[in-house]
């Protein structure tokens, strides 16, 4: 289902996703080189993502698309055929296929962004939803709309009186799947970033379904083209194609979950020295290189807390410090009833179930923040006069005013 048009271990990936009744041809306008072709072959794009697409069988007429005649049943269950009996199955299906694949086909990729054609897009939404209700961390970064039926396609209404075809009758608008995804979708601030692209002579999905009421006119890309030929550029000249790559190039350059997010180092070993963090370390005799390892952890939840200042980060990061916070308060109560000798064997005991629960209990939807970075986002609670996180019994500000005067030379 995953084909790919250039592979060269990168660390992410733009996967084509084709819509109804279609396939690789859908890319492809006549001999010229295909979409995805002119993406693996531009040096700006390739250097940072490999290119592949995702395939899956749709028909308009299928005659097992729903329960249909006992003799047909009985030959599927009991024939000899020793091929695979492909059908038309659900876009809801179709949906989880996809995660399947990028579960286990697309595991080494940091990042995926879709660009989906027609149904295609329902069938990303679709995974991308499932991935949201099962607490699942979504690898699709960025998601480009390309004529997609958001609100349904009224095309599809009529298809239905000809065809019991299962994806015809997601298609349809008003049914229940539509409103699930697009009810869904609405609801969750984790959904991924998302452009809208139309075709101002698309007869087949207007507008109006194709660009969602609640979005920023800046998500909605119009072009002058058919629900077809949006897909079928003559060359990289194409206005859809340097649209879809500037978007890329531009999401890239504002969201740093498309690159790796290297450790940072310590530039100054004097640095934070004055902060109430190290206050608290130092006045609880913590070793020296107990602290520069503090300090650098914490360097570093500082710089994830500056890059993922959007609102539903900010709310996700939220919710993992009160889960950090949980941890502390679980070993202060050890320490204080002696179950922990003293000051540096609690920080070690923190620290510790921080790296034990990092793919537990603290869990997060924000990709790329590992142990280290929780273990700074510790500190930077310790840095607060509001919270009370003390490395020694009885810890009060007061008690540090004198440090804080030795440590500054005055």
């Amino acid at each position: 289902m995953i084909e790919f048009i250039s592979q060269q271990n990168k660390k992410n990936l733009i996967l084509f996703v084709h819509g109804f009744c279609g396939g690789e041809a859908t890319w492809k306008n006549g001999e010229a080189r295909s979409f995805p072709e002119l993406f693996s072959d531009d040096l700006q794009i390739s250097e940072n993502y490999d290119i592949a697409h995702f395939s899956y069988f749709t028909k308009l007429l299928n005659l097992f698309a729903k329960a249909g005649k006992v003799s047909t049943l009985v030959r599927r269950m009991f024939g000899t055929s020793h091929g695979k009996l492909a059908s038309n199955i659900s876009i809801e299906e179709i949906g989880n296929l996809l995660r399947t694949e990028i579960r286990f086909k697309l595991q080494a990729y940091d990042n995926i962004i879709v660009v989906a054609h027609s149904m295609g897009g329902l069938v990303t939404k679709s995974a991308i939803i499932k991935d949201i209700e099962e607490k699942t961390p979504s690898k699709i970064r960025l998601f480009i709309s390309l004529a997609v039926p958001h609100q349904g396609s009224e095309a599809a209404t009529f298809g239905k009186l000809i065809s019991d075809n299962l994806q015809i009758e997601g298609l349809s608008p008003l049914n229940d799947f539509i409103h699930k995804i697009n009810d869904e979708w609405l609801k969750t601030s984790l959904r991924p970033a998302t452009k809208y692209f139309y075709g101002v002579h698309d007869s087949v999905v207007k507008k109006t379904s194709a660009v969602p009421i609640d979005k920023e006119k800046s998500d909605a890309i119009s072009v002058d083209e058919d629900h077809t030929s949006i897909t079928k550029p003559e060359s990289s000249a194409s206005t859809t194609v340097l649209a879809v790559k500037q978007i890329i190039l531009d999401f890239e350059k504002n969201d740093p979950g498309i690159s790796i997010l290297e450790l940072k180092q310590l530039e100054d070993e004097t640095d934070f020295d004055d902060e109430l963090f190290v206050l608290k370390l130092i006045s609880a005799d913590i070793h020296n290189t107990t602290i520069r390892d503090a300090k650098e952890a914490f360097l570093n939840a500082e710089y994830i807390r500056k890059i993922f200042s959007s609102a539903s980060d900010q709310k996700r990061l939220a919710e993992l410090y009160t889960k950090i916070r949980k941890v502390y308060q679980v070993s202060y109560t050890k320490y204080i009833h002696d179950g922990i000798p003293n000051s540096g064997l609690l920080l070690a005991d923190v620290h510790e179930t921080v790296i034990k629960e990092d793919k537990k209990f603290l869990d997060t939807f924000i990709l790329f923040i590992n142990a280290i970075h929780k273990q700074g986002m510790l500190h930077q609670l310790a840095n607060s006069k509001d919270e009370n996180i003390w490395w020694v019994k009885d810890g009060s500000i007061d008690s540090l005013r004198d440090l804080l005067v030795e440590v500054k030379g005055e």
